[in-house]
């Protein structure tokens, strides 16, 4: 159903740097946003994140690059520049980045 509004931009890149991926989401903008870095913890199999530069630990994209880990199981540098108050845009934004990864092999489709 269209709703009228015009649908944000996406920008997403991602890059293998050794056994990390960095990836870059925002709308809107080309400007770097919010960084932050997450990795799988052991023996708990929980995700660590960290916020290098900007942003505190609710923000969208340190959600964004936990569930990153949790889904690929590898270390996440990801910089965020979409806003925390739209829920909708996050989620396109992370289905968008998920899709990417899934192509370049870094993560499997899951089952229906």
């Amino acid at each position: 159903m269209d709703s009228g509004v015009a649908s944000p931009s996406y920008y997403v890149q991602s890059r293998l740097k050794s056994i990390k991926i960095y990836a870059w989401i925002g709308c809107d903008s080309a400007k770097f946003g919010n960084l932050y870095a997450a990795a799988p913890t052991r023996p708990s199999n929980t995700v660590s994140v960290a916020s290098l530069i900007g942003g505190t630990s609710d923000n969208t994209g340190s959600s964004i690059a936990r569930r990153l880990v949790l889904r690929t199981g590898l270390p996440i540098v990801l910089s965020s520049n979409i806003s925390k108050n739209n829920p909708t845009l996050e989620a396109d934004a992370e289905k968008k980045l998920i899709q990417k990864l899934i192509s370049l092999g870094y993560t499997q489709a899951r089952s229906q």
